[in-house]
């Protein structure tokens, strides 16, 4: 038992770095206590194992994952945890690195084995420990495709009359627009989902070139919210509660 606690810590000195512990600077991408906040609980659980990932990509499935720090202790096979912030969809993260611990058993819960993966932005200004299961392997890419700043060729552009849209299914992505001054070229960035249960008015409209296509998005505002967006992805009228 003792080797193979020894041997555990071994691998893990190896493989994760011991100060992983500090806390990363805000970023778009991860939400950060603010310094007035009581510091994050910290929990020790049993290690039982860790390895080098070939570098993954992943995505959030849904929600906003919890990200952790993480102290390995030098001799032992065990592993303190701190929440340090939150993850955000629409981003790819990319995995290198994985640990499984075993969370005791609770009044109301069973002892279990969860699988954490260490990931970071590819710009690393996000980075942290992940459960394995709120995630998705593959890059993030937006229902219409596209994922990051993109330019395209615009084929037509004008201001429309208000008119109110909703959609029905999947939440659609919606973009920044950004034109050239003297060329006709727009480049769109993802900015995230539209919310859920939400009138959306259109005032412009525009037409560009994809995959040798003519595409239409309209553009878009509720409240704060406010984009580009594929125009197939909407439904025209007022967005209707069920009964």
């Amino acid at each position: 038992m003792m080797k193979k606690v020894a041997m555990i810590a071994a691998a893990a000195a190896m493989v994760l770095p011991l100060g992983v512990g500090a806390i990363a600077p805000v970023s778009s991408s991860v939400t950060a206590f603010a310094a007035a906040k009581p510091a994050a609980k910290k929990v020790s659980y049993s290690l039982l194992s860790s390895a080098a990932l070939k570098k993954t990509s992943y995505h959030v499935k849904s929600g906003k994952p919890a990200l952790y720090s993480a102290v390995f202790a030098a001799n032992k096979a065990k592993v303190t945890m701190a929440k340090k912030g939150t993850l955000k969809g629409a981003t790819t993260y990319y995995g290198t690195k994985k640990i499984v611990i075993k969370k005791k058993a609770t009044k109301t819960t069973k002892a279990k084995k969860v699988t954490y993966v260490y990931v970071k932005t590819a710009n690393a200004k996000v980075k942290g420990w992940v459960a394995l299961s709120k995630l998705t392997a593959g890059k993030f890419m937006a229902a219409d495709g596209v994922h990051k700043a993109t330019t395209y060729t615009l084929v037509s552009s004008k201001k429309i009359k208000k008119s109110a849209y909703h959609f029905k299914n999947a939440r659609p992505a919606y973009y920044t627009g950004k034109f050239a001054a003297n060329a006709p070229k727009v480049t769109l960035k993802l900015k995230g989902k539209l919310p859920n249960s939400k009138t959306f008015y259109a005032t412009k409209q525009m037409s560009i070139k994809k995959a040798k296509k003519n595409v239409s998005y309209l553009y878009v505002t509720s409240g704060k919210t406010k984009g580009w967006v594929l125009a197939s992805k909407l439904t025209a009228g007022k967005f209707m509660a069920a009964d």
